[in-house]
């Protein structure tokens, strides 16, 4: 395992571990405010109304962070849901 491959994990892992204690950390209020802001940045803000009108070429590292988020809030909204 590579060095980058390490950290890459270890920084996923702590976002994981960081999503599921939320619900015992702050209210039901600030989980969905963070939620809220989670959602907003799925999307790959582009400015355009239709999402296959925009080339995706040399905008994977931006879709790969959207993703991210998309990540996150699926696991905090499942967290809120057992965590609740």
């Amino acid at each position: 395992m590579t060095d980058l491959q390490i950290r890459t994990d270890a920084e996923r892992m702590a976002c994981d571990k960081l999503i599921a204690a939320l619900p015992a950390i702050v209210d039901r209020d600030a989980l969905q405010q963070i939620l809220d802001w989670l959602e907003a940045r799925q999307i790959l803000q582009d400015g355009q109304e239709d999402p296959g009108a925009v080339e995706t070429d040399g905008l994977a590292l931006e879709l790969a962070v959207a993703n991210a988020f998309r990540r996150m809030a699926e696991a905090l909204r499942r967290e809120m849901q057992t965590g609740m």
